[in-house]
């Protein structure tokens, strides 16, 4: 066998070798061991060294197809099929396929094992696809060819089987040469019978008997059962060249040797090319005693495919027994790996954490010198930030007692003058230009109260969004308050305030807030209201409505009546106002996601809507 004909990985391999080995014996002269005139070592002693390590590394390579995994699964499978255990011989194949790291070799074989396991339990269509599947896989190791070929001995003879004589032809062309009949005489038999009788069926009588008589050598050789067969398929051919002497005298042996080795399918298929013979040469008398004959025998063979067909069924039932019993087990397993995985994972998040927690102290510890300064830095800057504080918490205490100063000091003086003009002596004066001026000083007085409030309330506005929170409110309660404070002007214009507010309603709102805007609101409406008139207040879906029946305000006005401007206006009683009050308080309830809205009455008056986040 030359290089060239080696496989291509074998010949590389070779190429390498050779150029390492001639490089390794150049280095070492021996001159330690050998004299100076046999130093070198001659090429044909190179050679043959060479020669030796490639046979051994080519060994090797061939063994290293058969790997330990291969032949322990090769172990299991012969003992369970020794066992008859078929159900326990598909879970296993069904195992090892499901490994990651196959080879090639393992894929072919495992295919392969899975289509004899399809051929024993009578599933042909399935063993002829995993056959292809191991075809597909052929490699160039020894091994790998020998699987190769066994694929499609066995896969011509399940295409025969279904009567697919062309294909079981070209596969059996495809391996006759490589099964031999000393190795493999029963399988070299069939081979050569597929051959023959598709030569037959096609009418090539001189290659199909050339292919029986080689079959009927072999079988007397190595197999005599098998002439049973064979005389049948040559007593075939006899009947087609017309020697129906040789046909009967085929067929006749065909029957002893079927007798002989207890063969009943071959007894019955020659019993039925001799009926066919008789009837195609007239002798129906002699071919209805056959047919008697025959079907007493094919009852015989019936009985034994019902009685195989039976047992087939018992065996599949105990598969798919034992598949769902293996699809338990497997659900059992990936939990177990599943818990496996979660430990595995928990066990590496704790060593990243036990890693994460060392550098983390380490940090500390470096940082520690650098954390002392800056906390020393921090302390200082904290104790400036202290006395800031408590210069503005001083400064806003000032704020709060000149508030109060003015709330009480200024217009303590002023309610106390208004409720002097309103007595009835000074209202009842018959000297007109006095009753002008004091008519003159109580609008001025009504100002300047008003003007007052709104810049209070201004005040107060910064102080309630910084200190107030939400808060549960009782609003009949809080809207009655409201109006009892501004008591005095409703009383002044006998007007009617009707609170059709459910008691027990309750809200949740910045009730400091929510005062102060009830307040300017509920004070607008009595402004602009007419005397003796009525104001609804109402609540409903997070809207506070107050509605009064008053002069209404003008639409220019009212698209800055929440701008921030003054917008002077006068009462119905030409009571002063500048339009502070409802800013401030549009203010108040944006801030607190609140809102304020105004339109005019179809009929008269105006409405205004306090709509508080929902």
């Amino acid at each position: 066998m030359t290089v060239d004909n080696w496989p291509k990985h074998i010949q590389k391999s070779f190429i390498l070798f050779k150029s390492i080995f001639f490089e390794f014996l150049s280095f070492f002269s021996f001159r330690s061991i050998l004299p100076d005139n046999k130093v070198k070592l001659t090429n044909s002693v190179k050679y043959f060294i060479l020669a030796f390590f490639l046979v051994s590394f080519h060994s090797q390579a061939q063994v290293q197809e058969i790997t330990p995994r291969i032949k322990l699964l090769g172990e299991k499978l012969r003992n369970l099929d020794n066992r008859n255990q078929t159900d326990s011989i598909s879970y296993l194949i069904d195992k090892h396929l499901t490994k990651p790291d196959l080879s090639v070799y393992e894929l072919q074989l495992l295919h392969f094992f899975k289509a004899n396991y399809y051929k024993i339990i009578g599933r042909s269509s399935d063993a002829i696809i995993s056959l292809n599947k191991s075809i597909a896989l052929k490699g160039e190791g020894r091994e790998s060819l020998k699987t190769y070929y066994r694929s499609l001995y066995i896969l011509s003879d399940l295409l025969f089987t279904k009567k697919d004589y062309k294909k079981a032809f070209y596969y059996a062309n495809l391996c006759q040469n490589e099964i031999s009949p000393a190795d493999s005489p029963s399988n070299y038999i069939v081979l050569h019978l597929i051959i023959g009788y598709y030569y037959y069926i096609n009418y090539d009588h001189k290659k199909s008997m050339e292919e029986f008589l080689l079959t009927e050598r072999v079988a007397k050789k190595y197999n005599p059962c098998k002439l049973a067969e064979v005389y049948v398929k040559t007593a075939r051919v006899y009947s087609r060249q017309n020697r129906i002497e040789k046909a009967k005298k085929a067929i006749t042996e065909s029957i002893r040797v079927a007798d002989s080795c207890n063969d009943l399918e071959n007894k019955i298929n020659a019993l039925r090319t001799l009926r066919e013979i008789m009837v195609e040469q007239g002798e129906f008398e002699a071919a209805h005693k056959t047919f008697e004959r025959l079907d007493r025998l094919v009852g015989i063979e019936d009985t034994k495919i019902r009685n195989s067909r039976i047992d087939s069924f018992e065996i599949a039932n105990k598969i798919k027994l034992k598949e769902q019993q293996n699809t338990y087990l497997k659900r059992i397993n990936d939990n177990k790996e599943e818990r496996l995985q979660k430990q595995k994972v928990a066990l590496i998040a704790s060593l990243i954490g036990i890693t994460l927690l060392i550098i983390l102290l380490y940090s500390i510890v470096v940082l520690t010198k650098k954390q002392r300064i800056t906390n020393e830095t921090l302390k200082l800057q904290k104790e400036q930030i202290e006395v800031k504080n408590n210069d503005l918490k001083r400064l806003n205490l000032l704020h709060q007692k000149i508030f109060t100063v003015i709330s009480h000091d200024f217009k303590e003086p002023i309610t106390t003058l208004k409720i002097l003009l309103e007595k009835e002596e000074i209202l009842k004066n018959e000297n007109e230009i006095v009753s002008t001026y004091m008519k003159a000083i109580g609008q001025q007085l009504e100002q300047s109260d008003a003007m007052l409030t709104s810049l209070l309330d201004w005040a107060k506005m910064e102080l309630i969004t910084a200190q107030s929170g939400y808060s549960e409110i009782m609003l009949h309660n809080l809207i009655s308050a409201a109006c009892k404070e501004l008591g005095h002007q409703v009383k002044a214009k006998n007007i009617t305030i009707e609170l059709k507010v459910a008691k027990g309603t309750i809200i949740i709102f910045n009730s400091a807030v929510l005062s102060i805007v009830l307040r300017n609101v509920i004070n607008n409406a009595i402004k602009f209201s007419y005397a003796d008139s009525t104001i609804v207040i109402e609540y409903d879906h997070h809207e506070i409505i107050v509605t009064d029946s008053g002069k209404g305000i003008e639409q220019k006005k009212i698209d800055k009546l929440f701008k921030q401007k003054i917008n002077p206006g006068l009462g119905t009683n030409l009571e002063s106002g500048f339009g502070i009050g409802l800013y401030l308080c549009q203010e108040l309830m944006l801030k607190n996601k609140g809102t304020l809205a105004v339109f005019n009455n179809e009929s008269a008056g105006c409405t205004f809507k306090i709509i508080l986040p929902k």
